[in-house]
């Protein structure tokens, strides 16, 4: 089958690095990490196992960072090479496992790509599975599987860069037919930030800030409108079609994040900000909540600068070192930073308590109105312009890009 696959042996990654520093399109190719072409179709691993035939599959921020090498040394544990790449996806499926009784040939499905105790065959499962929070697995490098926690990091299994990918039955969450494949590809990072407003759900009438207008800020932003409509919720946002997406989705207000945008994000949340003898001005006050969509530390300073003090921010960027940050205000504001991971279960009134069902739900139901994040679709074949629009948002006004099959 033609597929997308990752592999980095040392030689390998040392010249797909000095390539990829002249040209970003060296990064993909026949001497690179990263590579098009024919791969062996997935086995099932198992009578619970089932094969889809990808319908479409998603371009993430991750997805990229692993391609240009960006992404950090301290994630390869949880991965196992060569694998097929891509974990947003929707597709058909072709063929079950015996042991299969909730989905079967034909239906339409998105696979929850996490690959916890249940579908590496762990029993009992970890203490972080059997209370819900499938994202703090104890096992995603044990069990029947190779080490990863996500399809399309792991040998194997393939992933949605490829025409086909198995995954476990309690992976699936059925589509309804009312439910489009354009709708359907967006479940699952709509579903990271459906988990991370759920674990931090803003109180009715705190401001709120998101960090960060990319897919993943922008769907940050339709969440907390769904699951929070009574708060304030402020965007600051690099580009103006990103700025008019948050709009749409429930932003209260858009900050511009262009030149010294500090001073009128501060006037947003009403932080005052005091001149220290040197260096960047210092915030008294401020935004309740803050998450930071957005990688690097840039992001990570701004947030503690205008949370006020004893507020939460939270961090589904995914960021790495941050070199020259000025850790002072966590301390100094009693500030509480938490991370955000994937999906998992939550306590709430809703009766899809997990977080990649909810998101389908409210995709279904028409509460979150997201779909025009989808900007571009590409065939697998088209991939180095699939790949260039993704990672140039300024040039083609993009927000999602995905393969389409």
């Amino acid at each position: 089958m033609k597929a997308i696959h990752f592999a980095a042996p040392i030689p390998t990654y040392i010249t797909t690095l000095a390539a990829g520093a002249l040209s970003h399109r060296l990064y993909v190719g026949p001497h690179a990490c990263t590579k098009f072409g024919e791969v062996a179709e997935p086995a099932l691993p198992g009578d619970r196992w089932v094969r889809i035939r990808t319908r479409m599959g998603g371009i993430c921020g991750s997805d990229l960072n692993v391609i240009t090498l960006k992404a950090s040394p301290s994630t390869s544990p949880f991965s196992s090479f060569p694998f097929v790449l891509g974990h947003e996806n929707v597709g058909e499926v072709i063929e079950t496992g015996p042991a299969v009784r909730t989905v079967s040939r034909g239906d339409r499905v998105t696979a929850n790509p996490l690959l916890c105790c249940e579908s590496r065959g762990i029993e009992p499962p970890c203490r972080a599975c059997a209370e819900g929070h499938h994202s703090r697995c104890a096992h995603f490098t044990d069990g029947a599987l190779a080490p990863g926690m996500l399809l399309g990091t792991t040998r194997g299994l393939g992933g949605s860069w490829g025409e086909q990918f198995v995954a476990h039955e309690s992976q699936l969450v059925r589509i309804p037919d009312a439910m489009t494949d354009e709708d359907a590809v967006l479940v699952e990072p709509f579903a990271c930030s459906v988990h991370a407003v759920r674990a931090n759900l803003p109180a009715p009438g705190e401001r709120v800030l998101v960090i960060g207008a990319g897919s993943i800020g922008l769907l940050t932003t339709a969440a907390l409108h769904a699951l929070a409509p009574e708060a304030r919720i402020t965007v600051l946002a690099r580009h103006g079609f990103q700025g008019a997406h948050a709009e749409r989705l429930g932003a209260t207000q858009i900050v511009p994040a262009r030149g010294d945008y500090l001073g009128p994000l501060a006037e947003a949340g009403g932080t005052r900000l005091l001149k220290p003898i040197i260096g960047k001005p210092v915030g008294v006050g401020g935004f309740d909540r803050t998450f930071v969509c957005i990688g690097g530390a840039r992001g990570m300073d701004d947030a503690m600068r205008v949370t006020r003090a004893g507020g939460t921010i939270v961090l589904l960027g995914n960021s790495s070192t941050m070199n020259g940050i000025d850790w002072t205000p966590l301390w100094l504001k009693e500030l509480t930073v938490r991370g955000s991971l994937c999906y998992g279960e939550h306590r709430h009134a809703s009766p899809a308590r997990n977080a990649f069902e909810e998101a389908a739900t409210l995709i279904a139901s028409g509460k979150a109105l997201i779909r025009p994040l989808l900007t571009h679709t590409f065939a697998l074949s088209d991939y180095r312009r699939a790949l260039e629009t993704a990672m140039n948002k300024r040039g083609g006004e993009s927000v999602k890009v995905a393969f389409r099959y």
